[in-house]
């Protein structure tokens, strides 16, 4: 492996095909023959396989150049020219994965004996890594593969080739049909950033079904070429309901899409909500125009998943219009983790007020970052933030849940409303309202008395760290804001909490009576910082301002 420097004449003449005495052939498998070899170089010859013939087995090329990434030079026309018919398991499963030393156009007669119904995983990751190729993908690549889509048939194939050039070819999977499988499409062309065009509407046309789990996952992640609008056609063949990480990073960094997303690019989605389904699939997209249609996403019926909307707009900057009062409606049922996190990060195109009954249906114990930076950045956001907007409340705060929720959202208006955080009842939890209302300068009014009245017992790592940074619209805080938590400080528990509120009035917070300096007055916390219309603010230690 180590002291390997090239390869010479035909592997296939040394173990070659062999015809028995009944007429069946037995052929060799070069699965891993040089994966590995990161000391061989040179070019693959182009008779390296002569002497195999007929029929594949299953890997039979399977990491066959794995990791070879000094090899040089085209992948010859013909390599495997003496190899046809049906497709195997996996046979082309990562053959030229992370040769990125390989340069040239792919042949278009590679595949060319490979003909009939797919295998599973059968050109999963083949070129993954091929950053040297060039040119554009061949439209018959394929060609010769007629039938049932399988699971991962086409996984990673292009990954990472952002050598690529052109468009996606219209019929590249035109002999492909019938129902999702598992991983199908995840990460095809991930990475390909030098592909240019419109995603052809008619790519997935032969596919009908229900969703499987990965099936788009980050099929086009990063291919920031990419241009035009998304066909509305493109996934009309979908329809059932959710599959874990079905369209998961989907369109993840294509910041060349432009227009209006389909109404109906997920009408045919419908039942239970299911983890990670649209986690990111937009994000980045900041070419994308216009409104979020309303019913987006199809028709749900049932309990939130974990990350089920993480980041699926998050820094779509031109995205406009007010947010669908009913974007999510049909989830009902108990918060799980991570939910709304970063939904509409950055979203800062996006204008009016934002809808109360958005969450309508969530109701139960709090779970860990469930609305962590959900509107991160919608500056354009007006109006004021509606009460009971989370849903209904019933236990003890989790991990991060409300991190940034509003942190720059500079348009909201009036006051915080009383029962935002209601029912919401235990001890604090690390982060649990960290930068929630940073930046929020448009907030006026008094900060409600019981707005965190249900949060008590021992402080917690970064709780109220920046809460309400930067709010200088706000004008009191109520004395026993925080009035059920005692015991040791912990780190960052209060720092810069009000830091930037300059229209704060009247005294600074207090616990059983005592300031918060004089319960902690060696922490440094500038908790208050510029806040110098307080009455005790010339009594506060330094640290504190």
């Amino acid at each position: 492996n180590t002291n390997l420097a090239g390869i010479q004449g035909s592997i296939g003449a040394i173990f070659s095909t062999i015809k028995k005495s009944d007429g069946k052939i037995s052929n060799p498998c070069f699965r891993v023959a040089f994966s590995g070899c990161k000391n061989l170089s040179g070019q693959i010859p182009p008779n390296l396989f002569e002497g195999v013939y007929g029929q594949p087995v299953d890997k039979m090329f399977q990491d066959t150049f794995r990791y070879c990434s000094k090899l040089t030079g085209e992948i010859p026309e013909g390599l495997l020219a003496g190899v046809s018919g049906k497709p195997t398991s996996a046979m082309f499963g990562y053959t030229f994965s992370g040769c990125s030393g390989l340069t040239g156009e792919i042949p278009v007669d590679l595949f060319a004996g490979i003909k009939g119904v797919p295998d599973i995983a059968t050109f999963a990751f083949v070129f993954e890594g091929c950053s040297g190729l060039t040119g554009e993908i061949p439209t018959g690549l394929f060609s010769g593969v007629v039938g049932k889509m399988t699971a991962q048939l086409f996984a990673s194939t292009f990954s990472g080739c952002s050598g690529l050039t052109g468009s996606i070819p219209s019929g590249l999977f035109a002999g492909i049909s019938g129902a999702p499988a598992i991983a199908m499409f995840a990460n095809t062309f991930k990475g390909c950033s030098g592909l240019t065009g419109p995603i052809p509407g008619d790519l997935f046309a032969g596919i009908s079904g229900a969703p499987a789990v990965n099936m788009f996952n980050a099929t086009f992640s990063g291919c920031k070429g990419l241009s035009g609008s998304i066909s509305s056609d493109l996934f009309a063949g979908i329809s059932g309901a959710p599959a874990q990480n079905m369209f998961n990073t989907t369109f993840h960094n294509c910041s060349g899409l432009t227009g209006l997303i389909p109404a109906d690019l997920f009408a045919g989605v419908s039942g239970a909500p299911a983890a990670s389904m649209y986690l990111s699939t937009f994000a980045g997209c900041s070419g994308l125009t216009g409104a979020i249609p309303s019913g987006l996403f199809g028709v749900f019926d049932g309990a939130p998943a974990s990350s089920m909307f993480n980041g699926t707009f998050s820094g779509c900057s031109g995205l406009t219009g007010a947010i669908p009062g009913d974007l999510f409606v049909g989830i009902s049922g108990k918060p799980a983790s991570n939910m709304f996190a970063s939904t509409f990060y950055g979203c800062k195109g996006l204008t009016g007020a934002i809808p109360g009954d958005l969450f309508a249906g969530i109701s139960g114990a709090p779970a860990g970052n469930m609305y962590y930076q959900t509107f991160y950045g919608c500056s354009g956001l007006t109006g004021s933030i509606p009460s009971g907007l989370f849903g209904v409340f019933n236990g003890a705060p989790a991990y991060g849940i409300f991190y940034g929720t509003f942190a720059g959202c500079s348009g909201l208006t009036g006051e915080i409303p009383a029962g935002l955080f209601a029912g919401i009842d235990g001890a604090p939890a690390e982060s649990a309202f960290r930068s929630t209302f940073f930046g929020c300068t448009g907030l006026t009014g008094a900060i409600p008395a019981g707005l965190f009245s249900g949060v008590h017992g021992a402080p917690n790592r970064y709780v109220f760290y920046e809460t309400f940074e930067g709010c200088s619209g706000l004008t009191s805080i109520p004395s026993e804001l925080f009035g059920n938590i005692s015991g040791d400080m912990q780190d960052h528990m209060f720092w810069d909490m009000f830091n930037g509120c300059s229209g704060l009035t009247g005294e600074s917070v207090k616990i059983n009576g005592k300031y918060l300096y004089e319960i902690w007055p060696e922490y440094r916390s500038r908790a208050y910082g510029g806040c110098t219309n307080l009455s005790d603010y010339a009594d506060m230690p330094a640290t504190w301002k």
